[in-house]
């Protein structure tokens, strides 16, 4: 390349590297907005989460969305994003969801998020349910509408299970594809929980349990989802945070090669145009 070209190329590179800076700025606002959505509802969705489980655990309650069905019917909710530029968030997502896909036996799949929707549709998997632009900025409104959605086609007795594939962060900079079982409901066991939290025998609940239950079940559903979608929102822009600063260490590396390439052809041009006039003079003088 000469001076001009290099000159043109540096220009490029400089400019790319403003926008993919500005993208990293965008991602780490979004990301601390996600967040602070998140941290803001989790004490109310922990409390119901803790009442649901204290009903549960006092008694063998029968209930519609707690009892096991011994059917294989299988229905997958794949979160993730409208968009790429992301690094692997969305293939790790996808490469978990579709080994346990491939492992059942009657699928069903939803998606959220238009990434997810291309990626079965490529793979030749029917998609039951999709909804997109849900992952740009997800609302309560949002999850309660998927979750009435899942929860009406679950009392249809249309499928066994559901599960949810989705990104979970368990700090502002550790996350991890994860699988949780959102069908039917199994409290037991969960880490958020401690036994010593939970409501004693002593503790009424009115009208009755199986009221209260009904009520909250659907809430504690609602609260589920809209914590993965957070999540996944949150996780989604932590990694093309992540990328877009890679991209900028990367652009202005290959500019600082070529403006070391850039000095060393201009040196060389000046120093032809001496040489030059030096032997124009030489001759001249002969």
């Amino acid at each position: 390349m000469n001076i001009v070209d290099i000159k043109n190329r540096i220009k490029s590179i400089e400019d790319t590297a403003k926008i993919t800076k500005a993208m990293q700025l965008i991602s780490v606002a979004k990301m601390n907005k996600a967040l602070i959505k998140y941290e803001n509802n989790r004490p109310y969705f922990k409390m119901i989460k803790h009442t649901v489980a204290s009903i549960i655990g006092r008694r063998q309650i029968s209930h519609p969305y707690i009892d096991k069905r011994e059917g294989e019917r299988t229905a997958f909710i794949v979160i993730a994003s409208d968009k790429g530029m992301a690094g692997d968030f969305n293939a790790q997502i996808f490469n978990l969801a579709y080994s346990h896909i491939q492992r059942a036996k009657e699928v069903y799949v939803f998606t959220i998020g238009m990434m997810a929707r291309d990626f079965f549709v490529s793979k030749g998997i029917n998609i039951d349910i999709e909804f997109l632009h849900t992952t740009q900025n997800p609302t309560m409104s949002d999850a309660a509408k998927i979750t009435y959605d899942i929860l009406e086609l679950y009392e249809k007795n249309l499928f066994d299970k559901i599960y949810v594939v989705y990104t979970e962060k368990t700090s502002v900079v550790k996350q991890y594809p994860n699988i949780m079982q959102l069908l039917p409901i199994s409290i037991n066991g969960d880490d958020d929980i401690a036994q010593k939290e939970l409501f004693d025998g002593g503790f009424d609940f009115e009208p009755d349990e199986k009221s209260v239950l009904d009520v909250l079940i659907t809430e504690y559903l609602t609260g589920v989802l809209y914590s993965t979608l957070i999540q996944s929102v949150a996780a989604e822009h932590f990694k093309r945070m992540t990328t877009m600063r890679q991209a900028t260490e990367n652009a202005l590396e290959m500019v600082a090669d070529l403006k070391v390439k850039y000095n060393r052809a201009r040196q060389e041009n000046i120093t032809t145009g001496i040489l030059e006039i030096i032997n124009g003079a030489f001759f001249s003088a002969n």
